[in-house]
């Protein structure tokens, strides 16, 4: 395989997933550091489950045997559409409570 910028990515990005996915015994005794992360950046519990499954996929697809090239850089890109989706989350429902409670100002 040739490495390329987006190769060493791919390869970064995949050995980050399977690092993150990696759970001792002891590790799944205390506290996500990840999901902490999340629900403190404003996620509920349903869209930090979501956050989870979302790596635990990418993890899964990585393992795979590649049957093209590009598979893998589309797949990455795939995953952080739906991690900026899930992130953007907090920020929306901020807007539109904020927006709710102006209107009733106007009122």
């Amino acid at each position: 395989m040739k490495l390329d910028r987006r190769a060493a990515m791919t390869t970064a990005l995949a050995g980050g997933v399977a690092f993150g996915l990696c759970e001792t015994a002891h590790a799944q005794q205390s506290v996500d550091p990840d999901r902490q992360a999340v629900l403190a950046a404003g996620m509920n519990e349903a869209e930090a489950e979501c956050w989870k499954l979302t790596a635990q996929a990418a993890g899964k697809f990585f393992e795979l045997e590649e049957l093209h090239p590009s598979d893998r850089a589309e797949v990455a890109t795939a995953i952080h559409v739906i991690q900026h989706k899930l992130l953007a989350r907090p920020t929306y429902r901020k807007y539109l409570e904020e927006a709710k409670r102006l209107r009733q100002e106007d009122d």
